[in-house]
Parts: structure tokens; C-alpha cells; sequence
């Protein structure tokens, strides 16, 4: 069986075994919609299930990170709010590859925001009048990211998961409490005291 997160090739990879196209494959979350039975062999069958993700994701990076990714549809996330998260990371972690990607010098010097504008100002983003279209920045940024126009980058390491794990685990205790606060004092208002 072949199964994983949407949008990681698991119907390429059911492609390339069977030598031919019979799984559709796209470059979004979400076209398998149903579980595919493709024979292999005489004693082999393969079955291709659609991608599945986690019912909540606790982590807000790891969200951010599939969405830039493909792995959460289109409808469920920002563009603009996701590009410039990509561009946080990538700042920190592959400098080089945006500086040659955009052809911006500079970076440390320049917010997020600003490097998205330059971006739509140096790659078709611009509106009549010379508006930046941030829009169109911000699906530049995505779509280079996961074409893979920015070269071999990394934006995580299990170190920075790991921390990232631990806050959204500190942030849930944090809230459950508080819940928890909030029952007992309108309990203890039904009570009158």
C-alpha cells in the first residue's frame, strides 16, 4: 500500500512502478480522491490511497510548512500569509538561494514584507501604475519554492521541530488550564458564591 501526506508523489511513485499512467497525478493536494487497485504483477497488487493529514495540527510552523509544500489545499491557507513565511525561513536557513533566485542584495537589511514586494517588482508582480501585486508575489514565491527553482533548501531541522512541538505542547497546557479556570468560576457562579 502506498500512503502518505497529499501532495508527496505517492501516485508518481505508483506510476513509475507500473510503468505506465494509470494513478492521476497533479501538482496540488487532493487527486487521488479514492483508493486505487493497480495490479503490478500476477501476485502483486499496489493500492494507492488518497493523501491524509492530521485531524488538528498543534504546530503552527509544520502548517505553514505543508502549505507551502502542496500539502493542504489551496482554499485553506493564505498565499501572501504562507509566502512570507516561506521567506522568514528561507532567510534564515538558505540566503544565498533567494539572493540568487530574485537577484536582492541585502537581505538581513530588509523585512519579509519587503522582500515579498521586491520580489513582485523584479517578477511580473507589477499592477498599472507600478503597484506591487502581492498576490501575484506571494504565488511566485510558492510556486518557485515548490518547482524547486530555489535549489536544494532545508526549512526545518527535528531540532527545530522538536521546539516548535514543545511550545504548541506548553501553548495547549496553557489553554486547557485556563479552560479548566473558567469552568470552575462560572460553577461557582451557578452556585452563588
Amino acid at each position: 500500500m502506498i500512503c502518505g501526506v497529499p501532495n508527496v508523489g505517492k501516485s508518481t511513485l505508483v506510476k513509475a512502478l507500473r510503468g505506465q499512467s494509470i494513478a492521476k497525478t497533479g501538482d496540488e493536494a487532493g487527486i487521488t480522491k479514492v483508493e486505487q487497485r493497480i495490479a503490478l504483477h500476477k501476485y502483486a497488487v499496489l493500492l494507492d490511497t488518497p493523501g491524509m493529514l492530521w485531524p488538528r495540527i498543534d504546530v503552527e510552523q509544520s502548517g505553514l510548512l505543508l502549505a507551502a509544500s502542496g500539502a493542504i489545499g489551496r482554499n485553506a491557507y493564505d498565499d501572501a500569509e504562507v509566502a512570507l513565511g516561506l521567506l522568514a525561513r528561507a532567510r534564515v536557513r538558505s540566503p544565498a538561494a533567494l539572493a540568487a533566485r530574485y537577484g536582492v542584495k541585502g537581505l538581513g537589511a530588509s523585512s519579509d514584507d519587503a522582500l515579498l514586494a521586491e520580489v513582485g517588482k523584479r517578477h511580473g508582480g507589477l499592477r498599472a501604475g507600478g503597484q506591487v501585486d502581492l498576490q501575484k508575489a506571494a504565488e511566485r514565491v510558492i510556486n518557485d519554492f515548490r518547482t524547486g527553482a530555489w535549489g536544494p533548501v532545508t526549512l526545518e531541522t527535528p531540532e527545530d521541530f522538536a521546539h516548535w512541538q514543545e511550545a504548541a505542547r506548553a501553548a495547549q497546557a496553557r489553554k486547557a488550564q485556563a479552560q479548566v479556570a473558567r469552568k470552575a468560576e462560572a460553577a461557582k457562579g451557578r452556585r452563588g458564591g
